[in-house]
């Protein structure tokens, strides 16, 4: 700054004059560029529209599952595409990225967002006996659509805050499945599930803010570049570890990993077993997607530095106690609910090992593992339903 002490004029470097014809140029969009965004764009319509229609009851569930077939198609062929011709972007409105709300598809991304919406298909038409009349006439089916559009998000999204968002936008779809039937053993679990969750997810605001306020940015792919930039010479900045750890603590706190892992136990068994499935499926698996896109893609170089080695330490120990811890918590229960809740623990454990090993054939392992979490976990609790439907009783004993 030079001048009076009053002055405002700038004489440090100029920011590049960058023109709006020059940056953009108008042209028509092949059918294929919309598979980006349709996800989100579809559930939302489609909940939108069972909510207009919530009085009749009869409609909810083919309207759902035909919502949700359709998802399945936009999925594969979203998946088919960045597996052909790579990572994909679209970003929106007339501002230049990194600064404009971009969405960023990979192949991690999209197949998990496929496998999402395949669990939710099956869910969906499970749930046409599962839930009854009082169910679908209090939002069973709209609430479900809502919560796909923050999990699509979530996978397909190239902005941190985005990414906050969308998870706001399944939580609180998640509390709305959570007491519905109003039960007494609901409303003890969703007390249990809003305040840890409401914790992370504050956690989670405060380290997007800091994040903002050292890069200047929220794109994914911008600060993942600035952050290797700065830690480029070996030395990391303390205000970088500051931030991998509130992630490191708000990501593991939403997919139950140890310390704070005692709140699914606690919680997911007390909703209809459909729902159940749903979140053991679904909801834990964003946040160790969130967890692994942060910290071993964004953070990579902060975490697994030679001098933030202790960082990496610990990540492997938090991924040992949860998995033993969830297991010796499976083996003590005698109700099929709580102890496929331990279940879903240890896998969730079983990822962040495969994280914190850091090597590819553990990354990839550790992506495989969470596909195929979301299929068998969600098929579990599907079929202790059956199993206690049959047996009028979800007790081992």
């Amino acid at each position: 700054m030079a001048g009076s002490p009053n002055s405002n004029a700038y004489d440090g470097p100029k920011p590049p004059d960058y023109s709006l014809a020059d940056a953009y140029v108008p042209a028509d969009l092949a059918a294929q560029d919309w598979l980006i965004i349709a996800p989100i764009a579809l559930t939302l319509l489609a909940g939108g529209v069972l909510l207009i229609f919530r009085k009749r009851t009869h409609v909810q569930a083919p309207i759902a599952i035909a919502a949700l077939v359709a998802l399945v198609v936009i999925d594969a062929a979203l998946l088919r595409w960045v597996a052909e011709d790579g990572p994909q972007t679209m970003t929106m409105g007339r501002w230049f990225p990194p600064f404009g709300i971009s969405f960023s598809v990979d192949v991690l991304g999209a197949m998990l967002s496929l496998v999402a919406a395949v669990g939710a298909l099956v869910a969906a038409i499970f749930a046409v006996k599962e839930i009854g009349w009082a169910g679908k006439r209090y939002g069973f089916y709209p609430v479900l659509l809502m919560l796909m559009a923050g999990v699509s998000g979530s996978f397909l999204t190239g902005d941190i805050f985005n990414l906050y968002v969308c998870f706001e936008v399944l939580l609180i779809s998640s509390f709305g499945l959570l007491i519905l039937g109003s039960e007494r053993l609901q409303m003890d679990g969703a007390i249990k599930y809003a305040f840890l969750n409401l914790i992370a997810t504050t956690l989670f605001l405060i380290a997007t803010g800091y994040l903002y306020g050292v890069f200047g940015t929220l794109n994914m792919a911008d600060v993942t570049i600035k952050a290797r930039a700065m830690v480029a010479d070996g030395a990391v900045p303390a205000p970088i570890i500051t931030i991998a750890a509130l992630y490191f603590f708000a990501f593991g706190m939403k997919a139950a990993a140890f310390p704070a892992n005692f709140w699914l136990p606690a919680s997911y068994h007390t909703p209809r077993i459909v729902v159940q499935a749903i979140f053991a499926g679904l909801l834990t698996k964003v946040g160790i997607y969130a967890f692994i896109r942060t910290l071993s893609m964004i953070f990579a170089g902060v975490v697994f530095s030679t001098e933030s080695s202790t960082f990496a330490d610990i990540m492997a120990l938090v991924a040992c106690v949860t998995m033993v811890l969830a297991g010796f918590g499976a083996l003590a229960q005698s109700d099929a609910r709580r102890m496929a809740g331990y279940l879903v623990i240890a896998g969730i454990g079983m990822i962040m090992a495969g994280v914190a090993i850091n090597t590819t054939t553990s990354l990839s392992a550790a992506f495989a593992y969470a596909v195929h979490s979301m299929i068998s976990m969600a098929g579990l609790y599907l079929a202790i339903g059956v199993a206690g439907a049959l047996a009028g009783d979800y007790s081992l004993r």
